[in-house]
């Protein structure tokens, strides 16, 4: 997962503060290329997900392992990471594309000459993205040993349209390839594992689980960018660039690390809530409380924060707060165009951190004051601020800023924080594999036990915000009045397709 404190000073003005009782919002600055490559037998490829609890009838094809074309050279065999990465969670992050077959090909022209199309480009990126086809060694370094990425194929028994009429978060889980899940550590295991996923209909299902100890959002979707690129035969390249650990090198000695109450150790339960253009220009009418900027809220803050406030009334209905217990809001923020000069578009590795902002749901919530904090807080996240993080004099930086989480999540019961991320206007959905444009891209979450990640719709102009809570508070938020007078819960997306 994707997130960081900054300016640990204020957060130490606020944790020595006795002001708790305050209604509003407080800031926080916080050989070619297949290996082991083999078709199951019949026995062998038994109905993966047969279970009732799984509801996906799909069996197992093939797997591979896809290596890059061209052997990494010596001098690169090892890649150092960078601070960022060093303290991320070390977890899988799930992802899937849903592309429709458009030009009606067969399914055995699917299997034999897409699949196989997609194996030998992925396999050419690969000598660009050579990190990827490594091994994490540590919290440290990556070993390019040229291992590769783990590739499955599978053959679903129904149509994509069957199959995206109603998809929860636990259908499209069972698309995802066996291992790891999102919890497992990447150390020793392939750093990605791709499962493609063919429909009856020739559609396909594309889902990759990533490790987060090099891959952020933005980066996995570079990767994707590269890939379909090459798919495609389009003359543009994207080539990586691997500037983190020179920006930001790691440390040896690091004295804190995140605190581990964002992870999940119980069930968590995920829905959707869809956002359109209607809803959003009324949530977007309403002022925002900031004294550093007039303008409008943007879609990432009014959603935002209309589901933070809705969360957190939430968790009042299933713990005991008071007037002086926080609920938190951690905003994801991408440092790559926020540097100073910014940083390359292309750039790998984990450029994020959070800008946290805190409510007091004992007390009244408003929505301008709640969209006013996020936006300060992430103002913060600035040049100045970036460069502080820089070379080896942000270890500091970075030990007070990880101790000061730390102390934050000690003051706050079960953890009750929101980590929010967004892909909105990434360009997800222009993704061109060389058969058509996805009409579904969905982002699982990855262990963190309350979160929302927003996304585009596919037309419309709307925003589809998956979130994740404890089952008692998603009974409890997905009732709220004042959430369901904007979204609607588990649309199919195929209501976007026109």
């Amino acid at each position: 997962m994707k997130w960081l404190f900054s300016a640990y000073k204020t957060t130490e003005r606020f944790l020595n503060s006795q002001q708790y009782h305050q209604t509003r919002s407080s800031s926080l600055y916080y050989s070619r290329f297949y290996s082991s490559s083999r078709i199951l037998n019949a026995s062998e490829s038994s109905n993966r997900l047969s279970d009732s609890s799984t509801k996906v009838d799909l069996e197992i094809i093939s797997r591979e392992t896809i290596k890059p074309s061209s052997p990494t050279p010596r001098h690169l065999r090892t890649f150092n990471l960078s601070i960022l990465d060093q303290f991320m969670v070390d977890v899988y992050v799930p992802f899937a594309f849903f592309i429709p077959n458009t030009n009606n090909d067969s399914v055995s022209d699917v299997v034999n000459k897409r699949s196989k199309h997609l194996k030998e480009t992925l396999s050419e990126i690969l000598t660009r993205f050579y990190p990827f086809a490594g091994e994490v060694k540590d919290n440290l370094q990556i070993e390019c040993n040229d291992q590769g990425i783990y590739y499955t194929e599978a053959r679903v028994n129904q149509t994509l349209q069957d199959f995206l009429r109603h998809p929860d978060d636990e259908k499209v889980r069972g698309l995802l390839p066996e291992n790891p899940n999102t919890t497992t550590s990447s150390i020793g295991n392939y750093i990605i594992r791709t499962q493609v996923n063919i429909f009856k209909c020739g559609g396909i299902g594309l889902l990759t689980s990533t490790s987060h100890k090099i891959i952020d959002g933005h980066t996995n979707y570079m990767l994707m960018k590269a890939w379909a690129a090459a798919a495609q035969g389009s003359p543009e390249t994207i080539s990586p660039s691997f500037v983190g650990a020179e920006i930001f090198p790691n440390n040896m000695s690091l004295e804190y690390s995140l605190p581990s109450k964002i992870l999940a150790t119980k069930t968590l339960s995920t829905k959707r809530f869809v956002f359109d253009s209607n809803s959003l220009a009324l949530l977007k009418a309403q002022p925002v409380a900031s004294a550093s900027s007039a303008r409008p809220p943007s879609r990432m803050e009014a959603t935002t924060s209309i589901i933070w406030k809705a969360a957190a009334q939430a968790a009042t209905k299933v713990r005991q707060f008071g007037p002086q217990s926080p609920h938190v809001l951690l905003s994801m923020v991408d440092l790559r165009k926020r540097a100073s000069p910014p940083l390359p578009e292309e750039s790998i590795g984990n450029l994020v951190i959070a800008a946290g902002t805190i409510c007091f749901p004992g007390c009244q919530l408003d929505l301008p004051t709640l969209m006013g904090q996020q936006r300060e807080s992430i103002a913060k996240i600035n040049d100045i601020h970036i460069e502080s993080m820089k070379g080896e004099k942000g270890h500091e930086t970075f030990n007070e800023i990880l101790r000061a989480s730390n102390q934050l999540m000690d003051l706050t019961a079960e953890g009750d924080c929101l980590v929010a991320t967004s892909l909105l206007n990434s360009g997800a959905y222009e993704l061109d594999f060389g058969w058509g444009k996805p009409i579904w891209v969905y982002l699982m979450n990855h262990g963190i036990v309350r979160r929302v990640a927003l996304n585009e719709t596919l037309t419309g102009g709307g925003v589809e915000a998956i979130v994740t809570l404890s089952p008692d508070e998603m009974e409890i938020f997905e009732c709220n009045p004042e959430l369901l007078s904007y979204a609607t819960v588990d649309p199919s997306p195929l209501r976007f397709v026109h």
